[in-house]
């Protein structure tokens, strides 16, 4: 009956999350910091106008108006696809049936992540309540740092948690060809879905398999009849992301000077592969290697540092108990002590390469606070929580409430925050 309990998690979550949301915006006397979502709905003070925020902004003007300027190229087209499937025509429209969307996905991420959790972690050493262990995951998924962007917004996070863990779920049970399909769904809603398969086709293909068939030597014809199998699944991964580059390249980048209208032809355009992606990131919001190191976004930081130090501390206990898996050309599982617990099983390698690659690089290549949401689709946070949380240590377990505290309380204030167009987001 888990499943049934997650949903009943969810729907309550959802509830608290909607009503904090519509009642701060009631009670609220002050205009909201940014006044964008009142341009684009019909009524100034129309009741859906708090759920419009941040990037939800930018998701209502390219569902209904197409795009536009040159920076709402950085927003991959998943939720405009979404609306256009429901033939949304206005704001209002865009708003309900993109969260009526999101929060499906939401509670299928939560259901994804539940059956990976339990297909992928062993009952090695497990704690007193280690049956539990799966549904406290998807608990403290729920329980998400940002629950404005992962319960009550329409915002790419639920879309992607969901397609992050089925495909993951998929690539565990070797339906290698769906897991693709779904990373690439996934793509569509995040550019950082490229990753994915590159990242676990690159490992199983790349590096497991040719050091698996002789154990420590390295076969390199293994290697070889691995490339093609890598570069298909990887490159399906990646389509959505290569054929959307491709379509923005055509629509903004004219062959022809007439059809330029006068106007100088981008930067971008003259790249050796045309991708508009990493230069409006760079050009609109200065992304990139420690730009955002600076004085003025120190708050930023430590708004992020709870999460951003939970993510860290994930890594460090893993690789510590786990070193040779820096290293995977030369480690067996024989090398290796038996794992403390199942967090630190050897084949959660991969995840956690992954899960601290991403980490490093919002840490010092990205706006830091978007680690908040973002994080919702990392599901190594959420199992090195419920490490925490379900230990028989008592430090460990007193680190695992903390967490939920720390959820329960900002997710509040983040909620209130959000209602007034306030940061982080």
């Amino acid at each position: 009956m888990s499943w049934q309990t997650i949903v009943q998690y969810t729907l309550a979550i959802k509830f608290i999350s909607f009503s904090l949301l519509f009642t701060t915006n009631l009670l609220s006397t002050s205009s909201p910091f940014d006044s964008s979502s009142k341009l684009l709905l019909k009524s100034p003070s129309n009741h859906l106008n708090p759920l419009l925020r941040w990037d939800a902004v930018y998701f209502a003007k390219q569902a209904t108006r197409g795009y536009q300027h040159e920076q709402d190229l950085a927003f991959m087209p998943g939720i405009s696809i979404i609306a256009k499937f429901f033939r949304v025509e206005s704001s209002e429209a865009f708003v309900m049936s993109t969260t009526v969307a999101a929060a499906f996905a939401g509670s299928g991420a939560a259901l994804a992540l539940f059956h990976l959790t339990k297909s992928l972690v062993p009952s090695l050493r497990p704690p007193k309540n280690s049956a539990n262990f799966p549904l406290l995951v998807a608990v403290l998924f729920l329980l998400s740092p940002s629950p404005a962007t992962l319960h009550s917004a329409p915002y790419t996070e639920p879309f992607f948690a969901f397609t992050t863990f089925l495909g993951m779920l998929l690539y565990l049970r070797k339906q290698h060809l769906l897991a693709s399909g779904v990373w690439g769904l996934g793509t569509m809603f995040r550019a950082q879905g490229v990753v994915l398969g590159v990242g676990f086709f690159g490992w199983k293909y790349v590096l497991e398999e040719p050091r698996r068939k002789f154990n420590r030597a390295y076969s390199f014809h293994t290697l070889l009849r691995g490339i093609p199998p890598f570069f298909v699944y990887s490159t399906i991964s990646a389509a959505p992301f290569l054929a959307y580059q491709r379509w923005v390249f055509n629509q903004f980048c004219p062959s022809s000077p007439e059809a330029l209208l006068g106007r100088a032809r981008r930067p971008w355009c003259e790249g050796l592969l045309g991708f508009s992606y990493g230069w409006i990131q760079r050009e609109y919001w200065d992304v990139g290697p420690f730009r955002y190191w600076t004085l003025q976004q120190l708050p930023n930081f430590v708004l992020a540092s709870p999460v951003l130090i939970l993510c860290l501390a994930a890594s460090v206990s893993y690789y510590r108990q786990n070193p040779l898996s820096l290293l995977p050309f030369l480690s067996s599982p024989s090398d290796l002590p038996p794992p403390e617990t199942p967090f630190h099983a050897l084949h959660l390698a991969p995840y956690i390469h992954l899960h601290t690659f991403l980490t490093l690089l919002l840490l010092t290549s990205s706006h830091v606070q978007i680690v908040l949401r973002v994080c919702t689709s990392n599901p190594v946070l959420y199992w090195y929580a419920a490490t925490l949380f379900s230990s028989e240590k008592e430090g460990n377990k007193k680190w695992g409430r903390r967490w939920v505290m720390y959820c329960v309380v900002w997710g509040m204030v983040s909620v209130v925050l959000w209602s007034s167009f306030l940061p982080p987001a």
